[in-house]
């Protein structure tokens, strides 16, 4: 099994090794956005300025800015007939101007962004699922800070965050027939927001794999010195999180039988137990349900599971009403407290269905748990979906 320092190790060359094939890509890639941004800027001059129905399409001359006598007025619209010189342009025509002034192609660079995005994405995931473990270690607070950065990375702005930025509705048009049509996207601002999506986007991918190299780079000077590399196999545990990751979409499965059979459906805690308990049987054999913990507090309770082969508690809780946020961080810091007396608890994982959305910050729930970890008990937290 290999060490967090020796995953660190393999996850920067990959990070490095990213970075120098797509160092190239990308300065091309925002090249080429910058010039389709140009282009549409351009087109935008010989605009109607209206985003109202047909007024959208409205374009002057042969994609020219119009002197200053006959620009269209997105007050009165087409009432008296349209103004000489404008007529509706399509959004393929609108685009193949765009590309004749760019010198360069929109799908193009939609499919070539949507390609590196693709890779950094599946690098991204690799990483945080690799490192999760460091969140149950005591000490490397900056990395775990530099890691919950990742884990909420955004990948720059959007098409839809542009187009709202620079759609504008706000005046009042007393040409009934484009009221009537309602708002429409004019082209060239379409084909601007693309452009800008993917520059964010470009943008978004270096940040990413800055941010990856300062992690992993710490994590390979620092883990050691705190002890990560001696701490106990970390396969069993994996094994566990892995079962949890597919565990929403494993009961999701079980309601699509055939023949409309009958079948578990997950409507509380004990489902969620008894779902989970079957799933546990795919990688381990001694799987003790319901066992007795130690005295804590003047009464003593059950647990879910004890994987006593691998020093191993098994905690599943699923969110209701009258069980959200609160009452379940409130319930598992209890429950850390009771397992560290437990002989043979080094290892608590506590897994929360939340199949109503009812926590409202699970990652930050889940590194608050993380740091009740120490005095040889490792807490792990994860709430899904």
């Amino acid at each position: 099994m290999a060490s967090l320092t020796e995953i660190a190790v393999s996850l920067l060359a990959k990070v490095k090794a990213l970075e120098e094939r797509l160092a190239g890509k990308l300065s091309d890639l925002q090249k080429t956005s910058e010039k389709l941004r140009k282009a549409a800027q351009e087109i935008g001059e010989s605009w109607s300025g209206s985003a109202i129905g047909y007024h959208s399409e409205l374009h002057f001359g042969n994609f020219q800015r119009p002197p200053l006598g006959a620009r269209f007025s997105p007050e009165w619209g087409g009432i008296n007939g349209l103004p000489e010189g404008w007529r509706p342009r399509t959004a393929d025509e609108v685009r193949e101007r765009i590309e004749q002034l760019a010198g360069t192609s929109v799908s193009n660079l939609e499919e070539n962004t949507a390609a590196v995005l693709s890779q950094a994405k599946a690098l991204h995931s690799e990483i945080v699922t690799e490192v999760s473990a460091l969140h149950a270690i005591t000490g490397l607070e900056q990395e775990k800070k530099l890691l919950a950065e990742l884990e909420g990375f955004k990948w720059g702005k959007t098409l839809n965050d542009y187009m709202n930025a620079n759609l504008n509705t706000g005046f009042m048009s007393r040409d009934t027939l484009a009221i009537s049509q309602g708002v429409r996207v004019p082209a060239h601002l379409y084909y601007a927001a693309v452009a800008m999506e993917s520059d964010s986007q470009c943008t978004a991918i270096r940040e990413f794999l800055g941010i990856s190299s300062r992690l992993l780079r710490q994590i390979e000077l620092n883990a050691a010195s705190v002890g990560t590399d001696s701490r106990a196999d970390q396969q069993p545990v994996k094994a566990v999180l892995a079962i949890w990751d597919r565990f929403h979409e494993v009961g999701r499965q079980l309601t699509h039988r055939r023949e409309s059979r009958s079948t578990l459906e997950i409507k509380d805690e004990y489902d969620v137990q008894d779902l989970l308990h079957a799933l546990l049987h795919i990688h381990f054999d001694d799987i003790r349900p319901e066992e007795w913990s130690p005295s804590y507090g003047g009464g003593s309770s059950r647990m879910d599971f004890l994987l006593k082969d691998h020093a191993i508690v098994v905690e599943a809780k699923m969110t209701r009403k009258g069980l959200t946020a609160k009452e379940v961080s409130e319930q598992l810091i209890i429950d850390a407290a009771k397992y560290r007396q437990h002989p043979d608890c080094k290892t608590l994982i506590c897994l929360v269905y939340d199949p109503s959305g009812l926590v409202k910050n699970p990652r930050g729930i889940e590194r608050d748990l993380a740091k009740l970890s120490g005095t040889g008990l490792d807490v792990i937290c994860v709430i899904t979906p």
